[in-house]
């Protein structure tokens, strides 16, 4: 059965803080033609989104069939609901983003959530140019370029190594990486 999993990185752009107040978006998860089932392609919708605080997420789907959990990154990996950080069952959730920073939403419903996506679905994030990253395997500033490039021309990667060192999942999760807000 198909994964039913996606990662939501909520951040503010640096071009919004240059350029003046941003109008908060709305997004239906899935959209244009899908929602919250398991035959949306949660990593080709959250490829091209840039979230930023203010915004709202919305899940529709079919209530009792499925659910969505907000967890921990740790219960997003391990499908698990048990620490749970937030439950929603109406069918038309939204989700406030008041922050930056990753969030992770799972569908509670058992079978609805893989843990392991085929490990051909799994890739390293590595530079256009193929060598390793220094400092440990995170980019430093003058990859940035190389960075955007491996992110498919996604929004550019933050300053936080942590993030840019993430393993990206095709069907299981994206990460979408842009500078946190400066403040």
């Amino acid at each position: 059965m198909a994964a039913m999993k996606i990662t939501l990185l909520a951040v503010a752009a640096i071009s919004a803080v240059l350029l003046g107040t941003a109008s908060a978006a709305t997004y239906g998860v899935g959209e244009p033609g899908g929602s919250w089932t398991l035959n949306t392609d949660y990593s080709n919708w959250v490829s091209n989104k840039k979230f930023h605080p203010g915004d709202e997420i919305v899940f529709k789907y079919s209530t009792p069939a499925h659910n969505v959990v907000e967890v921990s990154k740790a219960g997003y990996d391990s499908c698990s609901t048990d620490s749970a950080i937030n439950t929603l069952t109406s069918g038309n959730d939204v989700v406030a983003i008041n922050a930056t920073g990753t969030r992770y939403f799972i569908c509670g419903i058992p079978g609805h959530c893989s843990p392991t996506p085929p490990a051909s679905m799994k890739r390293q994030l590595t530079p256009r140019n193929g060598r390793p990253f220094p400092h440990g395997g995170c980019p430093s500033v003058t990859h940035a370029s190389h960075m955007a490039a491996a992110l498919q021309k996604r929004a550019p990667p933050p300053p936080a190594c942590r993030l840019r060192c993430s393993t990206l999942s095709a069907l299981s999760s994206t990460h979408i990486t842009t500078p946190p807000q400066p403040g």
